[in-house]
């Protein structure tokens, strides 16, 4: 089981920097001026301790002391997968725009998962299988410290006070282990450099990043949001992959021959010219595979057709690889030609019957260009879309029975 204790102390301002709040190893210290360059007048007025360093670079020179003001902590309530309480803030940190009151919920998720949750707004939860958790409070200011009964790992977030703002989310804690590895996005080795690095992650709008530091110990910064963390148990790697993937579920397993040699390229113009690509490679005793298409195939390059004149035989064509253990993928864009005479093309004529197309801000079906010129794309946030697409594909796979489908070009193009 798991031991989460909560510790809270109330706290004034530290405006001396030479005072014992402030006496701490450069490498334990936390950024209190991550916004700007602060004189020591500047730092001391946020509370936050001020002591230069020879090397301006890695530790900050002003920083948080040992204790800072921040949220109260309210009465705990049940949940139903766990607890939750209100957080009041104690006193306006130096950011301009604080969000008073948050909300904490406790979470169980599976018997290895626990979930934290800071937001403004409470969050509702569905009912645990058992309870591994334990919170020991008072009403001061929150800090908490998660530590795991075994002494496996801890989670201790005493160090710097979590402040949430208006495009401003900041937490940090102190790691167990100098081995870190993960946070993605960036081509860096397996264990991460805990030397003052800050990493960004990019593919999200607001931008967040993680600041290690030698204590060890990480920062979390964002620019909105919730704090969302999930806290896996582990004790070992292996363990960690095996909970991760119950929470977000298990990836399909590619089919085995996906893992052999694939030969595909622009310009297999007909039928008879895939075949001799692949019976060259046959021929030279070359284990392939699988044989692709890209656009060449399709009639007025519009996807769901094939060629009547260079492609006719196509389905026979797929029939002779699967006799000689081949399989067969051929390129699909969801983009649909627009352009066709009404009734001649069946994926946009039932594609309009279905009303499954992105519209424009006047209502009307966005037009882009792709390959088959004037084209409108599938909204696949609409469930309807969803099953129109299946059933576009059942019929084509019906006629021609490919094994896989190259799916590419679902973006909007103004050509």
């Amino acid at each position: 089981s798991l031991n989460f204790v909560f510790i809270h102390i109330l706290n004034n301002k530290c405006n001396i920097s030479t005072g014992s709040e402030c006496a701490m190893a450069p490498e334990s210290r936390f950024d209190c001026g991550r916004d700007k360059l602060l004189s020591q007048s500047e730092c001391e007025d946020r509370g936050c301790c001020y002591a230069p360093l020879p090397d301006s670079a890695g530790p900050p020179w002003c920083f948080y002391p040992r204790v800072y003001p921040g949220y109260k902590m309210g009465p705990l309530i049940p949940t139903p997968r766990g607890q939750g309480a209100s957080l009041t803030l104690a006193s306006p940190s130096y950011l301009p725009k604080d969000i008073s009151t948050l909300r904490l919920d406790d979470i169980q998720e599976t018997a290895d998962c626990f979930h934290l949750t800071v937001s403004i707004h409470p969050q509702t939860c569905g009912v645990p299988q058992s309870k591994f958790f334990h919170f020991t409070y008072t009403f001061k200011s929150l800090y908490f410290l998660f530590v795991h009964i075994l002494c496996l790992f801890s989670m201790n977030t005493t160090v710097a006070p979590l402040l949430f703002a208006d495009q401003y989310l900041q937490l940090s804690t102190t790691l167990a282990s100098s081995f870190v590895s993960g946070l993605g996005e960036h081509y860096t080795s397996l264990l991460l450099d805990l030397n003052w690095t800050s990493l960004t992650l990019w593919n999200r709008d607001m931008a967040p990043h993680v600041i290690l530091q030698p204590t060890p110990a990480l920062t979390w910064v964002s620019t909105g949001g919730i704090l969302d963390l999930y806290i896996f148990l582990g004790p070992d790697p292996q363990s960690v992959i095996r909970q991760y993937l119950q929470i977000i579920g298990y990836p399909m397993m590619p089919s085995y021959w996906s893992l052999g040699f694939h030969l595909c390229r622009w310009g297999y113009t007909t039928t008879n010219t895939t075949r001799k690509v692949a019976q060259s490679m046959h021929d030279e005793n070359f284990p392939m595979d699988v044989q692709w298409n890209d656009l060449d195939y399709a009639n007025k390059r519009r996807v769901f057709t094939f060629d009547p004149w260079r492609f006719g035989d196509l389905p026979e064509m797929v029939e002779e690889f699967h006799k000689r253990g081949m399989k067969y993928i051929l390129i699909l864009d969801p983009g649909i030609s627009s352009s066709s005479t009404p009734g001649t093309y069946p994926p946009f004529d039932d594609g309009l019957k279905r009303d499954v197309f992105i519209k424009n801000a006047t209502g009307q079906i966005l037009i882009g260009k792709v390959w088959p010129g004037p084209t409108a794309f599938p909204d696949f946030t609409n469930p309807d879309t969803r099953q129109w697409w299946e059933d576009c594909i059942r019929d084509f796979h019906s006629k021609v029975p490919v094994d896989g489908l190259w799916i590419v070009c679902v973006h909007r193009t103004g050509l």
